[in-house]
């Protein structure tokens, strides 16, 4: 439960947020794929506590009608928390699959929302349908909501353009200075839409092991997930994974690395899939440890368009109060975690460049 203090913060922010947008003050606008209730809370708090410092900002969270998420649960919690500032924008066209890189039903939704935004970001989420870059299903690949995957790499595909339609002019053509970040899922649709693939399970094709005891014996430098939580399924185990990156020489996180002085950072992973074959005009900037996973990927003509393999826009990782078990009985900080490997800086200074970044991009003229 919320302290009062905590209580009258929240509704401080609120206000203000609300003023500026209502008295016209508001200038820039996130969009945001995916408001499910968590994806809001987590950039609401993110927000409120000045992690995201970007004053009297108005979000937009963007999904397909056709998703599997019910997202009258997103439309209540707004309503219930006075979100004035985060609406929703239901997308009813239809995507096939056959349509995901051309001009589709969508393209004129795409464009108004690329048009009227400062920065666009995308969460993270379940497999994508191999289908879509053109490989068999693995066995361990796991499909839920295939309807999210056409819709969102349609999207980013209209945004950054690709191989699979090279005759195709990106939006970003228009204003190649635009901000894009991707995360976990979001850096694999990135890649995906730029006409890449994707190694549909690590464990099994990256280190040829095949059971959980095999996976959990990994140094935790080759570890993207827990292999924990099912030995113990009645019981509330941290999914995740702790690990250092390594940070490619020339690339933003490098940049961002140089900030905040951090060298080899931990990040947050929970993930079984990866970038397989690189899409069109994109770079690494970081990967793992062993080199065998891409932790980080940058456009090479929109500079700002970026994705990550790991969880930067978890609040657990700036809450000092919150803990995690990895296994039954046991707990540990992410925040203490990250400040003892002198990687909490690196997480926050990820934020207040995009933050500013956002505070001097202009709607609607090219960035040279």
């Amino acid at each position: 439960m919320k302290t009062f203090s905590t209580r009258l913060k929240f509704l401080l922010f609120n206000i203000l947020t609300c003023f500026l947008v209502f008295s016209g003050a508001a200038q820039h606008r996130l969009v945001l794929l995916h408001p499910t209730v968590s994806n809001i809370e987590s950039m609401v708090w993110m927000l409120e506590n000045k992690i995201i410092d970007i004053p009297g900002v108005e979000l937009t969270g963007v999904y397909s009608a056709a998703e599997a998420y019910d997202y009258k649960k997103s439309e209540e919690y707004i309503r219930n928390h006075h979100l004035n500032y985060y609406n929703l924008r239901r997308v009813n066209e239809e995507i096939k699959p056959g349509q995901i890189f051309e001009e589709n039903s969508c393209t004129p939704v795409f464009r108004e929302l690329f048009e009227k935004s400062d920065a666009i970001l995308f969460f993270g989420g379940p497999d994508i349908p191999s289908s879509i870059y053109g490989e068999k299903q693995n066995l361990l690949t796991v499909v839920t909501d295939p309807n999210r995957h056409y819709f969102e790499t349609s999207f980013f595909f209209h945004l950054i353009g690709g191989s699979r339609n090279p005759s195709f002019r990106p939006f970003l053509s228009d204003k190649p200075g635009f901000i894009i970040r991707g995360f976990c899922l979001g850096m694999q649709t990135m890649n995906v839409a730029a006409g890449g693939t994707l190694i549909q399970d690590i464990p099994s094709e990256c280190y040829h092991i095949n059971t959980l005891e095999d996976a959990e014996s990994l140094p935790v430098s080759s570890k993207h997930r827990s292999s924990q939580s099912p030995f113990y399924p009645l019981a509330d185990l941290f999914d995740g994974v702790f690990h250092p990156i390594k940070l490619s020489e020339d690339g933003y996180l490098k940049q961002i690395a140089s900030q905040s002085a951090a060298v080899s950072p931990l990040v947050m992973s929970v993930h079984h899939q990866a970038v397989g074959k690189m899409g069109a005009n994109l770079k690494v900037i970081a990967t793992s440890e062993d080199a065998k996973i891409i932790e980080g990927l940058q456009h090479g003509t929109f500079k700002n368009v970026v994705g990550v393999q790991f969880h930067p826009e978890s609040p657990s990782l700036y809450q000092k109060e919150v803990k995690f078990s990895p296994t039954p009985g046991n707990t540990f900080s992410p925040n203490e975690l990250l400040t003892n490997s002198n990687s909490l800086n690196f997480h926050k200074t990820f934020w207040s460049d995009f933050s500013a970044k956002v505070l001097k991009s202009t709607r609607l003229q090219s960035d040279k």
